[in-house]
């Protein structure tokens, strides 16, 4: 009887066993699959710079010359022309008196594949270009970054000399007048925004003048005192006593 039970036992975990398992695999398969995926934070991605929509000019070349004056032999006009293809959104000059520079920004500009040498023309020295890129918001505090191109020109100067600034089309320059004769160079300088050394001589002479003027009448002696006397009666009335008899 022993041996007709554990026959039959035996055909149970034969027949059974390997539903268990699968079913306990399947199992374990479904909650897997089940199982609500989980997702990593997402990183937050820092705002990046938004690039200038308006298309870059593109600067061909710079150009320095030099014209005599018809009246003098030592006058000359001299121009400096910026040449571009297409044209800058804007641009300004700075004078930079410490330095002796004259400097010229271009926005929405870049520099074009060919070389552009320097030149030189008596006071310019020389000039040397950069491009970078600006950001127009930055003085707006919450707005994104945004980019634009950006070529500016250093001109060296022995001497700031007064410049008149043309706009014409693609071409942009600057002129001014200059001398080789030193007595005109004084009137031919800009001078502007300089200390006026001869002025603030003049003011500080005739200050002197006027705070020595005021001390000697401060720091005078006074008059002595007049010497005691006889009174003078000249400039008295005279009346004469009526007499009653």
């Amino acid at each position: 009887m022993y041996r007709a039970v554990g026959g039959f036992a035996a055909r149970i975990l034969i027949v059974w066993f390997p539903f268990f398992m699968a079913a306990s695999v399947f199992g374990q398969e479904a909650d897997s699959a089940l199982k609500e995926p989980s997702f990593a934070p997402e990183a937050v991605v820092p705002a990046t710079a938004a690039a200038s929509a308006v298309p870059d000019a593109v600067l061909e070349g710079i150009q320095v010359s030099s014209e005599p004056s018809k009246e003098s032999g030592s006058d000359v006009t001299v121009t400096c022309y910026f040449i571009f293809r297409d044209k800058p959104s804007s641009y300004f000059y700075e004078v930079k008196r410490k330095a002796n520079k004259l400097v010229f920004e271009f926005n929405d500009a870049q520099k074009g594949t060919s070389p552009i040498p320097s030149q030189k023309v008596s006071p310019l020295e020389g000039f040397e270009l950069d491009q970078h890129k600006v950001d127009v918001n930055r003085e707006v505090k919450g707005l994104n970054p945004e980019l634009h191109d950006q070529v500016s020109v250093s001109f060296n100067l022995s001497a700031i000399p007064k410049i008149h600034v043309s706009d014409e089309y693609n071409v942009i320059s600057f002129s001014f007048k200059w001398s080789t004769d030193p007595a005109k160079l004084k009137t031919l300088v800009d001078n502007a925004g300089q200390t006026n050394w001869g002025l603030v001589g003049g003011l500080a002479g005739g200050g002197a003048v006027v705070l020595g003027a005021a001390l000697y009448y401060l720091l005078k002696p006074p008059p002595p005192p007049p010497v005691a006397g006889a009174l003078d009666t000249s400039d008295l009335p005279s009346h004469s006593q009526k007499m009653w008899r």
